[in-house]
């Protein structure tokens, strides 16, 4: 969801819940479920449930810290590098801020995969470059969708995933050809990895948990509106995937490209197909958008710190009433998708982009942790709780993952270095 999707008026309780299962529902559900059941083969309930409640816990710590700072987005549009900086200091915002960038171009490329997956399953990645190219320049001249946009777009894709859900379960999979993985056996560890990947379909929460001043009575409704999102949010990925886990078999969709595709291939005049189609490209590209502007100002936030070469704040003129675009950010983030997009499969991406955001997730945990003043609601068992939850899960995925995940920690580190200014 785009993040001007609350800034006309003040949400009540009602529409920051579904402002908040908008911005949690994305890209990552079309791509999702086979990479979790090819790391467990058993049911999807359990590892569903500890997604949401890691990613519950994680946005509890958010909203405290936006909360604490009354700055509302705190944790959105500088990917929290403020908070991080006046509780634990310069070096903790840096590595937020840098941690939050990894995970979102990560998460951007396995956007832009999906789509190119769904859209032109021969053609993957040229679909997907041209996609990040697309959304990149429309960035740059400050043309984003608008609120009424963004609601149609997520109220049709749950629609269709909806949809997708119900054909499934009332459908026999065709004979023929049935590409089959090989599947481990069901275990803590696979119950633990399979949650790891799902919570990549929950990363969204921070937006709500972020939603500060844009929200009456803020202190009330959002407590409500996150668990009531996530609860709404589960339930829709439990049905999607044990439908398709009842469509395809185990075997079958861990080895599936584009899952949503084949319960409605049956439908006459290719009406299912061309909705999924139509719901994954439209999911792709407002993630890409969204993503790709959100990386821009992140990284002007940390230059205007000093932590990035002050190309990053520099904003080009708008252009016929558009807003300024900080093109700087946008053109290189773009430039690094792409990289990823063309050097790594989707499975390896999903991982560390799911690594990252639970890495990140960990660390404003961590800042919620270190707070005084707190309501009863957000108690330090469950600032210990995101902690804990975002560390094991984010263990708990493929060793290549975690590898290249630390790596561009690492990488963060000689960026520090080399360009870090004096405020």
């Amino acid at each position: 969801m785009s993040g001007n999707a609350a800034q006309n008026r003040p949400l009540g309780g009602f529409d920051a819940t579904t402002a908040g299962i908008g911005s949690i529902v994305g890209a990552g559900v079309f791509v999702v479920f086979p990479a979790a059941i090819a790391a467990d083969s058993g049911a999807l309930a359990l590892p569903l449930a500890i997604a949401a409640v890691v990613a519950y816990s994680c946005g509890v710590s958010i909203f405290q810290v936006s909360a604490a700072l009354g700055a509302g987005q705190a944790n959105y549009d500088d990917g929290g590098t403020r908070g991080a900086r006046l509780l634990l200091g310069p070096t903790a915002a840096f590595v937020t801020g840098w941690v939050f960038l990894c995970s979102r171009l990560a998460a951007s490329a396995v956007a832009a995969l999906m789509l190119g997956t769904y859209l032109l399953p021969d053609f993957a990645v040229p679909a997907a470059v041209a996609a990040v190219v697309l959304t990149a320049v429309l960035n740059v001249f400050g043309i984003t969708r608008s609120d009424w946009v963004s609601r149609f777009i997520v109220a049709f894709v749950i629609a269709v995933l909806a949809f997708v859900a119900v054909a499934a379960f009332n459908s026999d999979r065709p004979p023929g050809s049935v590409k089959l993985a090989t599947l481990p056996e069901p275990g803590v560890t696979g119950i633990l990895e399979s949650a790891a990947l799902l919570y990549f379909a929950f990363i969204g929460y921070g937006y709500l948990a972020s939603l500060g001043p844009h929200v009456r009575s803020p202190a009330r409704n959002i407590p409500l509106a996150l668990p009531a999102a996530l609860a709404v949010v589960l339930a829709l990925y439990l049905a999607v995937g044990q439908s398709l886990l009842s469509y395809f078999g185990a075997p079958a969709l861990a080895a599936e490209d584009a899952p949503l595709l084949g319960p409605v291939s049956q439908v006459s005049g290719g009406i299912g197909t061309g909705a999924v189609m139509i719901a994954a490209a439209a999911a792709g590209l407002g993630a890409l958008s969204a993503l790709n502007a959100g990386c821009a100002r992140v990284a002007g936030a940390m230059a205007e710190e000093g932590e990035l070469p002050r190309v990053f704040t520099r904003t080009r003129a708008p252009v016929r009433g558009r807003s300024a675009a900080q093109w700087a950010g946008i053109t290189l983030g773009a430039a690094v998708v792409i990289a990823l997009v063309l050097a790594f499969p989707l499975t390896t991406l999903l991982g560390v982009a799911a690594f990252m955001g639970l890495l990140y997730a960990g660390l404003t945990a961590v800042y919620a942790f270190t707070l005084r003043s707190r309501r009863w609601y957000t108690p330090r068992v469950l600032n210990l709780l995101g902690i804990a939850g975002a560390l094991l899960l984010a263990l708990s995925l493929p060793l290549l993952d975690v590898a290249l995940g630390l790596m561009a920690v690492v990488a963060g580190a000689v960026v520090r270095l080399t360009f870090r200014r004096e405020r």
